[in-house]
């Protein structure tokens, strides 16, 4: 038997997975001498606009050799098949830890670390400041229409975390054995088997919450504990490491207290602190608890300052993107146009580029604190809206340097920096989250609109010269980034949008971390995960931190 890889293996539109069909014709071998095949990756192929096609990587084997001629030439590879796995992954069990794990955060990481702890035979709880997704998502609904802020359920905290409310991407720009495992992970709990294969994968808010349910279940089922409403209020740190943790029953309903596990506090109606002693402690808080950053510094956990972005949101009609992302086709087998875009800017000494682009999507407003507003983007699992949106952001340097904020180079420059901007737009929009919109074209005329397109922001928006109240370091990259885009999507310029504004694409901060352990490199006992500790960037990779945690971890008493 002979195996081989074949790459880019071209399969029409219409016959997406006829894989086998379309590998035999390649070949010129009839389909019943193609063993064992497997496909290992696979993406849409749109380089050439009205003639798009689907994209194959796969694996198969042949019980006689075949020579690789013409065409064939071009993808066939004599190959062997891997055998990967976790078990024999380096650094599997070297970590000592103790038994009792405390995790902070029920976003991807905490998540995935409190499974694979689990399983591993690990004593767990975790502490959600948020509620269970379901609640969450009705407490997200309400805000849209009364605009009452709630600081502990809303677009960025709670179960799943920010990503729950996304367009639940799980493309990463690689593949390793941690994140194939959260893949197939997903998988298990309902997700559509193509993530692991397909090259842009994504899930949906709406399949996103079913799956949540189903791993809170499974955690529960292996033991674990997940308490809700509870929040992370103070750590107590002896000769460099963790001994106890500060923990606060945030106000709730009866019963809502701790989600599955309400029966221990069913009885709770207002807020409750208490200490408990805690000899390993995870933070997997995400990129947007700004408390914990302040109470870590406090405490002299070492933080640093790294680069992050912020910029706008952009959204066009869904149809103008099809058009000219993919020609005239049928996206109901395409699925809806994406587009990734980016160019240097200001003399080569910055750069504007497209992030968490949502197909098909809507935008969401996104605050953490009373006062401030910031803007996302999700969709739902079919991506079939009328507009499209994505994030324009431009790179700030690591403590703002450079940037209009007071305390530049600072620790803290990049998170005051976040905080000017969305204060500011609170206060621009009304100071009812509202947001601050202008179309590109008279942003980049600096004029103010005398009326505005529509929109998907549910709150509402109020036109406004983002030129008078943002960054102007971003405003005139922002505005060199445009006018390249409109030459690669001609009409970005003329249909599009700006809702403002989009702070949140990663953590101004980073808490330093022992790569082999991921644990603090001044606080025995504290392990850094996710986007919050400045590690990862999205659901796949955030998840894959907690894995890797897990697989590391030995239980040493």
């Amino acid at each position: 038997m002979f195996t081989y890889r074949y790459r880019e293996l071209a399969v029409a539109l219409e016959k997406k997975g006829e894989v086998r069909l379309a590998l035999a014709k390649t070949l010129r071998v009839n389909p019943e001498e193609i063993f064992n095949l497997e496909v290992e990756r696979f993406s849409l192929d749109s380089r050439r606009k009205g003639d798009l096609r689907w994209s194959y990587n796969v694996i198969f084997d042949l019980k006689r050799k075949i020579r690789a001629t013409g065409n064939n030439a071009r993808g066939l590879i004599e190959s062997e098949r891997e055998i990967r796995s976790l078990d024999a992954e380096p650094g599997k069990s070297t970590v000592p830890m103790a038994s009792h794990v405390d995790i902070i955060g029920a976003g991807p990481s905490g998540l995935w670390a409190a499974l694979h702890l689990l399983r591993k035979g690990f004593s767990v709880d975790v502490y959600e400041q948020g509620k269970q997704v379901e609640e969450r998502f009705r407490d997200i609904r309400r805000f849209f229409v009364d605009r009452k802020f709630n600081a502990y359920s809303n677009v960025l905290f709670g179960e799943g975390g920010a990503g729950a409310f996304s367009d639940g991407k799980l493309n990463t720009r690689s593949r390793n054995l941690f994140s194939e495992t959260v893949l197939k992970d997903m998988v298990q709990f309902g997700v559509d088997e193509s993530v692991v294969t397909f090259a842009k994968p994504h899930i949906g808010t709406d399949k996103l919450v079913l799956m949540l349910r189903k791993i809170r279940a499974e955690i529960v089922k292996l033991g674990g504990h997940i308490h809700f409403n509870t929040t992370l209020e103070d750590i107590e740190i002896n000769d460099g490491r963790i001994t106890a943790i500060k923990l606060k029953n945030v106000f709730a309903s009866p019963g809502t207290m701790s989600g599955i596990n309400s029966a221990k506090q069913s009885n709770a109606s207002t807020a409750i602190s208490h200490w408990q002693p805690c000899e390993a402690l995870v933070l997997a808080v995400g990129h947007s608890a700004r408390g914990v950053y302040e109470l870590l510094h406090a405490r002299g956990v070492q933080l640093e300052s790294k680069a992050f972005a912020m910029g706008v949101r952009v959204e066009h009609p869904q149809t103008l993107i099809n058009r000219r992302q993919l020609g005239n086709v049928d996206t109901k087998i395409t699925g809806a146009a994406e587009y990734f875009l980016a160019t240097p800017t200001l003399n080569k000494t910055s750069s504007a580029y497209s992030f968490c682009m949502c197909p098909g999507g809507v935008l969401v407003p996104c605050a953490s604190e009373p006062g401030t507003l910031a803007t996302n983007g999700m969709s739902y699992s079919r991506r079939n809206g009328a507009f499209a949106n994505g994030a324009i952001a431009v790179p700030i340097t690591a403590g703002a340097e450079g940037f209009d904020i007071p305390s530049s180079g600072s620790l803290f420059g990049g998170l005051d920096l976040q905080r000017k901007i969305e204060s500011d737009a609170y206060n621009v929009g009304g100071k009812n989250y509202a947001a601050p919109a202008q179309t590109i074209k008279s942003f980049l005329a600096h004029q103010e609109d005398k009326s505005l397109p529509k929109s998907t922001y549910p709150c509402g928006l109020v036109q406004s010269n983002l030129w008078d109240w943002m960054d102007k370091t971003i405003c005139k990259s922002l505005a060199e980034g445009f006018q390249n885009f409109d030459r690669k999507i001609p009409g970005f310029i003329d249909q599009g949008l700006i809702v403002a504004p989009e702070t949140r694409t990663s953590s101004p901060l980073r808490i330093p971390r022992n790569n082999e352990t991921l644990e603090s490199v001044n606080t025995k006992g504290l392990f850094v995960l996710g986007e919050g500790a400045g590690y990862a960037g999205g659901i796949v990779t955030s998840a894959a931190d907690g894995v890797r945690l897990a697989h590391y971890a030995r239980r040493c008493k």
